[in-house]
């Protein structure tokens, strides 16, 4: 089977000591992160190309380039390359760091990880049918796996594995706790945009502005849940520092991150207080709005109304 070949455990010994180094978080384990990730795409496109019985030489003392098994893969064969954008950076950043002296930054770090294994988990499954988890297990020993594993978060009840995640991966775990929030967001928006707003573009758009993070309070208001002055200074420190984090223009220490996690956990109940009500009362922020457009058109009446008179 594809999955015995030397070729395709290659691969994914590559992945999984990338995984390694990136559990570590040293600034040199990042640096191996980039390079093993680079190296286990190119040998898991190769594996495939010989299992379509394609060559992967060149001449005979050369192998193909990974662009050449992109090429080869994709329009040759049609196979699908999932994240293959992420993957072309991920390549040029491998081979800057061949050729110079550095190490990349932790957030750079998460991000090619992260594409990675969204590539790995979509690739595997289409081309092979294997589950990404499931054969990581043949690879690597169980505690890195569970560590990796602390950075997705899906439900309330796991919002402790981030404080875990705190002691290797601050930024990771910060990233984490706001992309539940954004998560559970989404879910209350979708409600909401299942409505009809017929060709009322305005209207959308600005209903969509009620879910940012920061925003939520506004959305909260409107549907008389309480909201105090620190309720909203606490969450435009959350959005306000994450983004200071993601485009790297500020480190994070881990007792910090602690504190955004508990937050995370005290604003829980009020999102979920705030998805029942949305869910009875969906069409709320439209009718709002279209009362308040009407209001403000009367009152432009009005006064053109005064200008005439007078």
């Amino acid at each position: 089977m594809a999955h015995t070949s030397p070729l395709f455990q290659s691969a994914l010994d590559l992945f999984s000591h990338s995984i390694e180094h990136f559990n570590s978080g040293t600034e040199r384990d990042r640096k191996f992160v980039i390079m093993h990730l680079a190296n286990a795409v190119e040998l898991i496109f190769k594996d495939l190309m010989l299992d379509l019985g394609l060559s992967i030489y060149k001449n005979p003392k050369e192998t193909v380039t990974i662009s050449g098994a992109i090429e080869c893969l994709s329009k040759d064969k049609k196979i699908n390359i999932p994240y293959l954008n992420k993957l072309e950076l991920l390549i040029d950043e491998r081979n800057a760091l061949q050729h110079r002296y550095g190490f990349p930054n932790e957030l750079t770090t998460i991000f090619y990880m992260e594409a990675t294994y969204d590539f790995f988990k979509e690739f595997l499954q289409n081309n092979y049918n294997l589950d990404i988890e499931k054969t990581l297990e043949d690879f690597m020993n169980e505690d890195d796996l569970a560590i990796f594993k602390l950075r997705t978060v899906t439900t309330k009840n796991e919002l402790d594995k981030l404080i875990k995640l705190t002691k290797v991966h601050p930024v990771g775990a910060l990233l984490s706790a706001y992309a539940y929030v954004e998560g559970q967001l989404n879910e209350i928006r979708e409600i909401v945009l299942r409505q009809q707003f017929g060709d009322d573009r305005d209207l959308r758009m600005f209903i969509t502005r009620y879910f940012s993070p920061d925003g939520i309070w506004k959305l909260m208001a409107e549907y008389d849940i309480e909201v105090d002055e620190n309720f909203k200074r606490s969450l435009y420190s959350f959005r306000s520092t994450r983004n200071q984090v993601a485009h790297g223009r500020e480190g994070i220490e881990g007792k910090q991150v602690v504190e955004f996690i508990s937050f995370v956990k005290e604003l829980e109940p009020r999102i979920k207080e705030l998805k029942e009500k949305v869910e009875k009362a969906p069409n709320l922020l439209i009718e709002l709005e279209r009362t308040r457009n009407a209001e403000r058109r009367a009152d432009v009446q009005l006064n053109i109304l005064d200008v005439i008179k007078n």
